[in-house]
């Protein structure tokens, strides 16, 4: 048997071993320095109770080569691999974040009960289903998708990685590729696709069930599937399908919901046909869509003012995690049970039916007279579905090809270059644009307002806000300062140069907060951003607007500082 490593050993005379950062039931990963290049490096290493196992030894060397050949922004990449004295050790990217896992968990530590914001979650499963699509195409399925091999650094880099039960998309039984036999279960119980659990053949489809069975924990705060033990936990996706997410969160969007359920069909050619279509789906749900919790038009006067009662916050696009990060490993595993949670009601609630608008000595009772109306309705519905289509067919990528869906840029310190009024629904776009200066010059006595209006919802446009404009792509703090009260406001981001036009061009809100009194509040901006843009929701009474028009917006500071 292969001694046990230690600190200060030497790996191919190139990398010392300093400390042990993971372990798991087959490898460790040590933190360790390359020698030659100085820098900082994760080696995994076979431990030694294994290291004398055929199977297992030449599993990590496919592993190894598996890797070496998977170039891809969303996956962990192989620096080198040493063979030395029988052992083989695998040289990898040092990951300094946290793996999904731990996000989960730490939100079950919380009173989030374990959710993800719905962006956050479609930002996780567009990246990986990425980085699938790149295994796939390379004839390599990974078969253990679960969250703690998924990996999120503090800029929002999501990460995929452990390919060690990986297998070529087609292999035979003379090539010696496949090191599992087709009645034995890889992978963990939780998280396997109904092909794994059958033991048939499996294509990049059973890493897609996988994916969605991820992306269903994230928003609904566990997995679809969880028995007694294991095998029931297993055979359990067999029998059922998963309880709707729309009778577990009210705030996910039905085109988000609408993904997630296909990747969950029970049979592989009921699903995507592949990961870049997954990809484009989530890029396509997560498109001009609001948050839920936000009506699409606005605030109406007609609504109850949001400051005393507001929905259940979840987690809001934790990318740079509050606690702090430690160096993640390749080893994560998800049977550790997560600490227990005090269970709630989550049974929706009820919809409320207005009584009718008439009295009945007024209501007719000739049905013929709803025939004209249920007409116009089949037409508006075939005009609808015919626009729809018309606009999907505008939105195609020529050829077919996947839209790129990995973010190509790069996210760093950035400084505001600008700041303009923004006023969607107004004439001309902009809401007292000649006072954008008093923001920008360092004096708490000036300020930029709105203009008055009749209610504190700003009247049928439901909201005004002002745009930062960053020197780059960052992420980092967004300060401002309210000058009336109450005060409701969101933030929303865009990495484009272009400014949306319309908000729902911005897609979902990264932050929001609300106060009862005038003062200074922060939003975390987690998201990575060129432009960012807080609108303003609801505005206090100020003493320079008439009695008709009472209600004003005002800030007397906006600023943005960038996180690391």
């Amino acid at each position: 048997m292969a001694a046990a490593r230690h600190s200060d050993d030497l790996i191919g005379n190139r990398y010392r071993l300093e400390s042990t950062i993971a372990s798991g039931g087959m490898a460790d990963v040590w933190r360790a320095t390359d020698l030659q290049l100085g820098r900082l490096v994760a080696v995994k290493l076979l431990r030694a109770s294994v290291i004398d196992d055929p199977i297992v030894t030449e599993r990590f060397r496919r592993e190894a080569r598996a890797l070496a050949r998977l170039t891809h922004p969303n996956i962990v990449p192989v620096y080198d691999c040493v063979e030395e004295n029988g052992q083989v050790a695998l040289i990898m990217r040092l990951i300094e974040g946290k793996s999904l896992r731990e996000l989960l968990d730490e939100a079950n530590d919380s009173d989030q009960a374990g959710m993800l914001s719905v962006h956050l979650t479609v930002h996780i499963g567009r990246a990986i289903a990425a980085a699938l699509a790149k295994a796939h195409a390379e004839n390599i399925v990974h078969r253990d998708i679960k969250p703690g091999n998924i990996l999120i650094m503090q800029q929002g880099e999501v990460l995929l990685t452990d390919f060690g039960i990986a297998k070529p998309l087609k292999s035979s039984k003379e090539d010696g590729t496949d090191l599992t036999r087709v009645d034995i279960m890889m992978g963990t119980a939780k998280y396997l696709s109904p092909e794994q659990v059958q033991g048939r053949d499996l294509d990049g489809r059973a890493d897609m069930y996988s994916l969605g069975l991820v992306l269903y924990e994230c928003l609904a705060g566990h997995a679809p599937f969880k028995e007694d033990n294991d095998q029931a936990t297993a055979v359990a996706r067999l029998q059922r399908d998963p309880t709707p997410l729309s009778g577990i969160r009210s705030d996910v969007p039905s085109n988000v919901i609408a993904v997630v359920n296909k990747m969950l069909r029970r049979k592989p050619e009921n699903r995507y046909n592949d990961c870049n279509e997954v990809a484009q789906a989530l890029e396509s749900a997560i498109k001009n869509v609001h948050d839920a919790m936000t009506p699409v038009d606005g605030f109406t006067p007609a609504m109850s003012a949001p400051t005393t009662a507001r929905p259940r916050p979840v987690l809001n696009d934790p990318l740079m995690p509050k606690k702090q990060p430690r160096t993640l490993s390749i080893v994560e595993t998800d049977d550790t049970p997560p600490p227990p949670v005090a269970k709630r009601d989550i049974t929706p609630r009820g919809v409320v039916r207005t009584d009718n608008s008439l009295p009945r000595s007024q209501q007719t009772s000739t049905k013929r007279k709803y025939i004209p109306i249920a007409l116009l309705l089949v037409a508006a519905l075939v005009m609808s579905v015919l626009l729809w289509r018309g606009l999907q067919n505008t939105k195609s990528v020529p050829g077919g090809a996947a839209p790129v869906v990995v973010n190509d840029v790069v996210v760093g310190p950035v400084s505001v270059v600008g700041m303009r009024s923004y006023d969607p629904n107004g004439e001309d776009r902009q809401e007292n644009e000649a006072m954008i200066p008093n923001l920008t010059d360092n004096n708490p006595a000036t300020s930029w307002t709105t203009v008055c209006y009749g209610n504190q919802y700003f009247g049928s446009k439901g909201g005004v806000g002002v745009i930062v404009q960053l020197s780059g792509i960052g992420i980092g703090a967004l300060a401002a300062t309210f000058g009336t009260a109450p005060w409701n406001a969101e933030v929303f981001v865009s990495t484009s140069e272009a400014i949306p036009t319309t908000l729902d061009g911005w897609g979902l809100r990264v932050a929001d907060s609300f106060g009862a009194e005038p003062g200074a509040a922060t939003f975390p901006v987690a998201t990575p951003a060129r432009n960012v843009l807080l609108y303003m929701r609801e505005a206090g009474r100020s003493t320079s607007c008439s009695n008709s028009n009472p209600y004003k917006g005002m800030l007397s500071d906006l600023s943005f500082t960038s996180g690391k």
